[in-house]
């Protein structure tokens, strides 16, 4: 059953609490005491995202095929995982492919796998995630993605419940749960003859429509308390928690990248924290495609300013700061101040050689 945040934090023995300390307002944080990344817990507060819940519990229960429609950055592989768990193939493996993320013929082989001698590199029989899926959850992820010719491949799979892998003759069964994702209107695909009708008749057996945060207002200060508290866990366990300004301003914003976009700015709000115990407002860093600005105050420094411009890299002034105080939190540890950022490990290498040649001090 999905639940509220206090709900799940006391089945998962955290603590949620919103207190007045010191005469100060301040918002405390989910406190973990064990986490895992595998345990799809749905944080929420608004009457939205409860509805959305109970229908995503009720497919749960059946065998259906899911087609979860939202902007990107809403959730959807969260949800997915979900409502696996809920499901009676909860046991089972719950596998995932981004459908975007690989050329066609990369894609048709991890989609449906390769036998030996398929082709150059084919050294040894693969399976695809069909048959990895077997007996659970599939995840179609930006399913729209989907080249024709492969669309036709899956739609005989889901049709005939039997994969063939590249290369081979050998019909292989399998018994898996589809759901999938798409950030598009699947439909207008469908009208300019870009995704099978078939196909598309075939995932859209029970749509759920995921809203984009702006939409659902109440669930951020439940999202704010719980994934600041997981952030704090691993790199600022001193964090007592952050001010209701700051909660208050996390709270009027628009967030047009949605859920991932706010994650990024906890991220960044307790790396700028520094050696405080609180996220205030000036640790707040927003990213937006208009003008904005980002105001920040280093923790045993002057306050500082910086106007961020439609079009200049997104790496360049206030991001210089953010990456050298990661840097300096961290010990220098690149892999780690590349995860606490969400950026590639290269980018941070490339910035630190750029610090370099322009003098700029970077911590060890």
């Amino acid at each position: 059953m999905s639940a509220s945040l206090e709900e799940w934090s006391s089945a998962l023995g955290l603590e949620v609490s919103e207190v007045f300390e010191d005469e100060r307002p301040i918002v405390r944080l989910t406190r973990f005491h064990q986490w895992d990344d595998s345990y799809p817990v749905m944080v929420y507060g608004d009457d939205k995202t409860e509805k959305l819940l109970c229908l995503a519990e009720s497919v749960a229960r059946t065998p259906s095929t899911v087609l979860l429609r939202g902007e990107s950055g809403v959730g959807k592989e969260v949800m997915a995982r979900f409502i696996h768990r809920e499901s009676p193939r909860a046991d089972k493996p719950f596998v995932a492919i981004n459908c975007a993320a690989l050329p066609p013929s990369l894609l048709e082989s991890e989609l449906f796998g390769h036998n030996k001698g398929a082709f150059s590199g084919a050294h040894k029989d693969h399976k695809g995630v069909f048959e990895r899926a077997d007996g659970g959850t599939l995840l179609l992820d930006e399913v729209t993605e989907m080249p024709l010719e492969l669309q036709a491949k899956l739609l005989r799979v889901i049709q005939e419940r039997k994969v063939r892998r590249v290369g081979g003759t050998k019909e292989h069964p399998v018994d898996i749960r589809i759901i999938a994702t798409t950030n598009r209107d699947l439909k207008a695909y469908v009208d300019d003859g870009e995704f099978r009708a078939d196909l598309y008749y075939r995932l859209n057996v029970f749509p759920l429509r995921m809203t984009p945060l702006r939409e659902r207002p109440d669930d951020i200060a439940p999202l704010v308390r719980y994934h600041l508290g997981r952030i704090a866990a691993t790199t600022h366990p001193g964090l007592r928690g952050l001010t209701q300004d700051a909660m208050r301003k996390l709270q009027s914003y628009t967030y047009p990248g949605n859920v991932r976009e706010l994650l990024n700015i906890l991220q960044r709000a307790v790396i700028m924290a520094g050696r405080s115990d609180m996220v205030d407002v000036e640790h707040l860093m927003f990213e937006t495609n208009v003008e904005c600005l980002a105001s920040y105050r280093q923790s045993d420094g002057p306050e500082h300013t910086v106007t961020i411009r439609a079009g200049d890299d997104p790496l360049d002034d206030v991001q210089r700061e953010v990456i050298l105080n990661a840097l300096a939190r961290f010990n220098g540890n690149r892999t780690q101040t590349a995860r606490a950022l969400g950026v590639s490990v290269r980018t941070i290498r490339n910035k630190i050689r750029t610090y370099r040649e322009q003098g700029i001090p970077v911590p060890e």
